[in-house]
């Protein structure tokens, strides 16, 4: 269903006014609330275990189950359900009693604040989910999409792709860009009758956030999302840690973009993921090289397999006639980075790298010592992309979500 929402007539380009007076317009707008309905989602959860059987209950408000559009029982505090996956239908338990076999269940939320425990009997994974759950089977297994909204989904990605213990500050950071990257892959499982997963295909979402400041950060931000200057979505790109130089992401994806450029970035150099090791013997290392030969149709001198030094930016292994992408080399050997030097030692090869991820876009160990040393996460986000917007998604010229 597609949903439109009245523009704002306040719309500014921060990156061509003075960075002061940015601010304070930023900061003026949001003192008077936008009028935009709640905006729901749809994510399959549980996407990466095989689920035969689950115990529902009410965590928090009153549910309905309901099949077929009517209604079957109540759930309350007190209250129990048993739920099996039988072929492509699903059986209904109490305590006492078989309720019913059902093709389909709506596990709908009556009060204000709704949150339902689901109990896998199979598998170690008890979660707790805010708002509504939808319950099909196929094949024996159950499939659940979480139809929660949208600034609570927010949150519990937040919870999971960030952490405990991080500064307030950066959980706003975070809260925006999971936002932003969100509303941009609304239509990435339209095919398949909901909108998002809860895996890292889409972005990782264990329910509901259970952290006060990570709820507090998410309704502080509330509707704020990162755009180019054309007020277009970004690919708010992030990963762990840099090693001290971002990517451009043509280095990475092939795409320019220019909001994803690179960046000298010292607030990471310190931090717990900026160096790593990896030991490799010489003859898998030999071997890679001499299988890549084959493929670039070329000889490389052998002692070119231990002289290489990364040059902030570089993305190929050697610069003057082989191109040998070092995404692949990472890929290959799963190293943290594609940011080493190689040193020969004995009977090995050992690999010093800077840096966790693809290091295109947001640095999040930077980010976070950006926060803890006081900057604001307006700040932080335009440290990492390049001349773009803070908008309420309101004021996007055609917000339109499946």
């Amino acid at each position: 269903m597609e949903r439109r929402y009245t523009k704002c007539i306040f719309q500014f380009q921060i990156s061509k006014i003075p960075l002061r007076i940015s601010i304070f317009l930023f900061l003026f707008i949001g003192l008077f609330p936008l009028s935009v309905s709640a905006l729901n989602v749809s994510i399959r959860i549980y996407c990466d275990a095989e689920i035969k059987s689950v115990i529902i209950s009410p965590e928090k408000g009153k549910y309905l189950l309901m099949a077929n559009g009517k209604k079957i029982d109540t759930l309350t505090s007190k209250g129990l359900f048993q739920l099996s996956a039988s072929g492509d239908s699903i059986i209904v338990k109490s305590f006492s009693r078989v309720i019913g076999k059902y093709l389909n269940l709506w596990v709908s939320g009556t009060e204000t604040l709704n949150r339902i425990n689901i109990h896998p009997l199979n598998v170690k994974l008890t979660r707790i989910y805010d708002d509504d759950v939808n319950i099909t089977a196929k094949g024996g297994m159950l499939q659940m999409i979480n139809k929660v909204d949208f600034e609570k989904y927010v949150a519990g990605v937040v919870e999971c792709e960030a952490g405990y213990k991080k500064p307030f500050e950066f959980y706003k950071v975070q809260a925006i860009i999971c936002r932003t990257y969100a509303f941009n892959n609304l239509a990435r499982h339209i095919t398949d009758k909901y909108e998002l997963c809860d895996m890292i295909h889409c972005q990782v979402y264990h329910g509901a956030a259970a952290l006060p400041d990570i709820i507090t950060a998410t309704e502080a931000t509330n509707g704020i999302v990162v755009t180019d200057n054309q007020y277009k979505l970004i690919n708010a790109a992030f990963y762990c840690n840099c090693g001290g130089y971002t990517l451009n992401s043509e280095d990475v994806w092939s795409q320019k973009l220019p909001y994803l450029q690179s960046v000298r970035d010292t607030f990471c150099i310190h931090q717990l993921h900026a160096t790593w090791e990896k030991h490799i013997s010489k003859a898998a290392w030999e071997n890679y090289f001499t299988k890549k030969e084959k493929v670039l149709k070329c000889n490389i001198p052998a002692n070119k397999n231990y002289q290489f030094t990364p040059i902030e930016k570089r993305v190929y292994y050697y610069d003057k006639g082989y191109i040998i992408p070092l995404k692949e080399i990472r890929n290959d050997f799963m190293l943290p980075s594609t940011y080493f030097t190689v040193q020969e030692e004995k009977d090995s090869v050992i690999l010093c790298g800077k840096g966790n991820g693809h290091r295109v876009g947001l640095c999040q160990e930077g980010a976070i010592n950006m926060a803890s040393m006081g900057y604001s996460y307006f700040k932080i986000l335009h440290f990492y992309y390049k001349d773009v917007l803070l908008l309420h998604y309101s004021q996007l010229p055609e917000a339109k979500f499946n």
